[in-house]
């Protein structure tokens, strides 16, 4: 994100129980969450986005928070976070009208950059991919050397990765059943990410998913929050 490589993100999509209690939901995030999650030092920088489209489709939060690691070790990392989760609910120190859509700690494969200059992020669009067992290697290299550089020559977004949920996600219990092994991100500085997710949808219209290939899910969000 902005420009960073950490080597691993915890990619985070949450709700609220009612709406009315949306803006006191995120404040309580951006005030008492975020730094509660960075004070061990595993997941930091963290980065608010919300979903562009009303009403939200199903499946999808209204919050996405970003995070990102750079431990070596992801098994570790995510071990080490569980424990830190706990101990913050254990405290009550999660907001009670948390409703979880989607969570996955994901290991960065590869980062792409348009430009060498370091610019903010003020929408993302994100691709949940799956692939046929046994040729995650074909998407593996056909993401990283041809599709995310492909995107980004378009020149509506200035930074795309690749990366791959983690066989030792602590969270896997509490994932969403239709989330996918792989996630593509493309970062963009345009502020206006439903646009974005269509110019992507007419790419892949034109030049088709290689055989094996799923798209289960395309969400956009606009950057809400430093």
């Amino acid at each position: 994100m902005d420009g960073r490589r950490p080597s691993g993100i915890l990619y985070v999509q949450t709700d609220v129980d009612a709406p009315h209690k949306e803006a006191e939901y995120h404040r309580w995030y951006l005030d008492v969450h975020f730094p509660d999650v960075a004070l061990p030092g595993v997941f930091v920088s963290a980065a608010m986005f919300h979903n562009a489209l009303a009403p939200t489709p199903e499946g999808e939060g209204r919050f996405l928070a970003f995070y990102e690691t750079h431990w070596d070790d992801l098994a570790a990392a995510s071990a080490a976070f569980k424990r830190w989760v706990d101990v913050l609910v254990a405290e009550r120190r999660i907001h009670p009208g948390t409703l979880s859509r989607r969570i996955a700690i994901l290991r960065q494969l590869g980062v792409v950059f348009a430009t060498e200059r370091r610019r903010r992020s003020q929408s993302v669009v994100a691709l949940e991919l799956d692939v046929e067992p046994g040729r995650e290697r074909e998407l593996r290299g056909w993401g990283l050397r041809r599709d995310v550089p492909d995107v980004l020559e378009d020149g509506l977004f200035h930074t795309g990765s690749l990366n791959e949920r983690i066989d030792e996600d602590a969270f896997a219990g509490i994932a969403a059943p239709d989330q996918a092994r792989f996630l593509a991100l493309f970062e963009s500085d345009f502020g206006d990410p439903a646009a974005l997710a269509a110019a992507l949808a007419e790419r892949r219209a034109a030049a088709p998913l290689p055989g094996g290939v799923r798209l289960r899910r395309v969400s956009c969000f606009y950057r809400a929050a430093p």
